[in-house]
């Protein structure tokens, strides 16, 4: 255990890579956000009901009736904003100290992967809502995924389901929000932390 530790863990880290002033920890904190995220995430799970009838009711019996249940849905609604933004400033940050250039440029595209998945999904998340609104936001999604040539409707039924099945939460987007996205997510999270240790900080401009 202690070699692995080791393993993920660098030895030897240049002072000004751990200068709080120069990263502002937006790594640690979107990993803690996320962590936040499973937590709550899973425990919601045990009273969420996905379904066109039941995924809005279902929230509304979380938020009102389950002990603390409407403390645990605020915890994981803001811990992915937080995230979002976090995320979004990280970006911003390695761009300005040029952290994506050689030798990082693939921890650069993986870094921009986990964006685009935290963004899809805080998305689904906002459909699992089974509000109008949210199944209009599906209704719009899947009409913009119809204009790809070719693949677009078998990527609209495959990420959203039916769209005659929009009108409210769909076990598609359940499945996906709560095993598919964050199962890739923290694989990635791990790679793009090993990747960081395998190449090296970078060093303040």
């Amino acid at each position: 255990m202690k070699n692995f530790v080791n393993h993920i863990r660098p030895r030897f880290v240049p002072d000004g890579v751990l200068s709080v002033l120069y990263t502002f920890c937006l790594g640690g904190l979107s990993f803690l956000a996320f962590i936040v995220l499973g937590v709550t995430g899973l425990l919601l799970m045990f009273h969420y009901q996905p379904g066109e009838s039941t995924s809005f009711s279902s929230i509304v019996t979380i938020a009102s009736v389950i002990p603390y249940g409407g403390v645990i849905r605020n915890l994981h609604y803001w811990a992915g904003q937080i995230m979002v933004v976090t995320v979004n400033l990280h970006m911003l940050r390695v761009v300005w100290t040029h952290s994506y250039k050689s030798p990082r440029q693939l921890n650069w595209l993986v870094g921009v992967g986990l964006l685009v998945l935290i963004l899809v999904l805080d998305f689904t998340g906002y459909l699992l809502i089974g509000s109008q609104e949210s199944g209009a936001a599906a209704t719009v999604a899947v009409n913009i995924l119809g204009l790809i040539p070719g693949l677009g409707t078998a990527l609209g039924q495959i990420s959203l389901g039916e769209p005659s099945a929009l009108s409210g939460s769909t076990l598609v987007v359940y499945v996906w929000h709560c095993v598919g996205l964050p199962m890739v997510a923290l694989i990635l999270q791990f790679y793009h932390f090993w990747r960081i240790r395998r190449d090296g900080g970078v060093r303040p401009l």
